[in-house]
């Protein structure tokens, strides 16, 4: 529809889940490490199509991170409120939903929004699973006992710069020095130097990004509304009905559910098979919790799961 309207001409990709499982270690291989996100596989499809017309391309990273565009950033905004709030409603929403919801992403927010220090807030809202959690699925000493308070250090020394900034200008300041450039920027440049593509992100020029950072909350996330700034931006450019339907990732809707598939079969078999080769470095007891878990439909695993199965595909690579 967006191509239509501006006269753009549109190339759909097509893939399956075949295909994504097929190559999903080719694609580990490019990227060099084991980043578990949903959006390096349709980045590593479109990348290949696209250098077969162009040699330079853009891409729309950054302005999710510098307008607020994540679910996070509106707990971010409107945490300060619950962490106001009387604790026995504080606990007693936190067990509604931790008894209702199955979304574990959602669980441990509601967990971080209580937490009164700024570096471990914040650190809980990013983690897949709590601390503790994570630490119980490996054997010792695979997972070193301090490894969480080194992140929590990494990021403390960040803090130093984000004197003057609100709650929401602090979390995206860090972002913008540890997810954004070491996680979303990095495999869009790999993914895309592979086929020959050079990728150009024109949200994260120098000058918007110290713009943006000066802005207050209230132009990010207001009344209850992401993005809010880049969005009055856009009125002007696109028709209302795309303006308000619902954010989708790039293409995670589809690539998470080929996940939560593969978890139920070859993914998952391999987290549970002594010849695969991280299995030594698991607790099996608790990793097959997990599966159990997200298999009956209790939680939805399938991101912590994944990413052990990635790191898997990682160390076939590395042998």
């Amino acid at each position: 529809e967006t191509a239509r309207l501006y006269g753009a001409r549109h190339t759909s990709v097509k893939l399956d889940q075949g295909q994504f499982e097929s190559t999903l270690g080719n694609i580990v291989q490019v990227l060099e490490e084991p980043i578990a996100s949903s959006s390096v596989v349709p980045m590593f499809f479109v990348a290949e199509r696209a250098r077969q017309d162009v040699k330079v391309a853009l891409i729309g990273q950054g302005p999710d991170e510098l307008f607020g565009g994540y679910t996070r950033h509106l707990g971010v905004q409107y945490g300060t409120y619950w962490r106001k709030s009387p604790q026995w409603i504080r606990r007693l929403a936190g067990n509604a939903i931790q008894a209702l919801n199955r979304n574990e992403s959602l669980k441990r927010g509601m967990h971080s929004l209580g937490e009164f220090d700024f570096a471990r807030r914040h650190q809980q809202v990013f983690a897949l699973l709590p601390t503790d959690s994570i630490a119980e699925l490996f054997q010792e000493p695979n997972l070193p006992s301090e490894a969480s308070d080194s992140v929590l250090e990494g990021w403390r020394s960040l803090t130093a710069k984000t004197d003057g900034l609100d709650e929401l200008g602090r979390f995206q300041m860090l972002e913008l020095r540890s997810s954004l450039p070491d996680e979303l920027l990095m495999y869009g440049d790999k993914m895309s130097m592979f086929h020959g593509l050079e990728a150009r992100v024109p949200f994260l020029d120098q000058e918007l990004v110290e713009y943006v950072q000066t802005l207050p909350a209230k132009f990010k996330v207001r009344r209850g509304q992401r993005k809010w700034l880049h969005r009055r931006v856009c009125e002007d450019f696109l028709p209302r009905e795309i303006m308000n339907r619902k954010k989708r990732g790039f293409a995670v809707n589809v690539v998470d559910d080929w996940m939560r598939n593969s978890i139920n079969s070859r993914l998952g078999s391999d987290l549970v098979d002594p010849q695969s080769l991280i299995f030594e470095h698991l607790r099996h007891d608790s990793v097959q919790r997990l599966i159990q878990e997200h298999q009956s439909g209790r939680n939805d695993h399938h991101k912590i799961l994944f990413s052990l199965a990635l790191l898997e595909e990682w160390m076939r690579v590395g042998k």
